[in-house]
């Protein structure tokens, strides 16, 4: 949905600030940028919760909410683990069925697009190249190349089929007729576990603190976004988001690689209050 005249919340209605990361809280380069990491720290100092609801794996968060002055318990792996930064303790873990990850592999090797599958904290993949490459890049971390068979199947949170974005325009009808798989990323159609997807670990989360969706302010860009943004009170879609998340959200602002968030909250704070209402491009 979209709107030219958009309320947002007062700061005091505010309960939480839900934030993905990859399209949404990163920039192009899959980094936080001084300018947005400094906005998040405004409205974390400003007595909001900051909570990262995120595909990245579960070393990664850590290390992203740590180094942005975060932490309170994060949602990775898509929703599948939860994790207390200040205690390294999970504080829930969910796994696929094992039906589900079989249907995933024979999914890929129909299609002949690479399998990744994640455990709570470790990342393989099916073969070496592009799909490697960018799992690294956006997780720093190593992505073992191995056989789904070595794994046990009852501790996968998380399992995708990985392509470049056209090859996976080109198959998206057949892909989507796995339930509940989403298109986390133009390069990743994705996977989680029926209690384990984003919604699940940020309501988790939410519960813990007190704060209810209603309360919640959040921004995000992929399919996999959909099910919390449209559940919350105040969900807006990047302007780089997928037209499955702008059809669910308010409005959506800027682009996440000319720091959209970043303006978006600078804004709010500075003119807005977050609690005024504006006419127009909230870019």
């Amino acid at each position: 949905m979209s709107s030219s005249t958009v309320t947002l919340p007062s700061l005091a209605d505010v309960g939480a600030l839900a934030l993905d990361v990859d399209g949404t809280l990163a920039g192009a380069d899959h980094t936080v940028s001084p300018r947005t990491a400094a906005a998040v720290a405004r409205v974390r100092d400003a007595g909001v919760p900051v909570l990262l609801v995120t595909g990245r794996s579960r070393a990664n968060t850590l290390a992203l909410a740590g180094s942005i002055g975060l932490d309170l318990p994060v949602v990775c792996c898509n929703g599948a683990v939860v994790v207390d930064p200040r205690t390294d303790e999970d504080l829930r873990v969910e796994t696929l069925a094992p039906e589900e990850v079989r249907t995933m592999a024979e999914l890929a090797d129909e299609l002949g697009l690479t399998c990744t599958w994640w455990t709570s904290r470790d990342i393989f993949i099916s073969e070496p190249g592009f799909g490697r490459d960018l799992l690294m890049a956006l997780n720093e971390q190593d992505v073992r190349v191995a056989d789904l068979r070595d794994t046990d199947p009852g501790s996968i949170v998380k399992i995708m089929v990985v392509g470049r974005g056209d090859r996976l325009d080109e198959v998206a009808p057949t892909v989507s007729r796995v339930p509940r798989i989403a298109r986390a990323m133009d390069e990743f159609f994705e996977l989680s576990p029926e209690r384990g997807a984003k919604w699940e670990g940020l309501s988790f989360v939410l519960d813990r603190l007190g704060v209810t969706a209603d309360r919640t302010l959040g921004f995000g860009d992929g399919g996999n976004d959909v099910p919390w943004l449209s559940r919350i009170g105040y969900g807006f879609a990047m302007g780089n988001a997928r037209p499955e998340v702008k059809a669910v959200t308010l409005t959506s602002i800027g682009h996440h690689a000319e720091d959209g968030l970043a303006a978006f909250l600078e804004h709010a704070l500075d003119h807005l209050g977050l609690g005024a209402p504006r006419t127009g491009d909230l870019a």
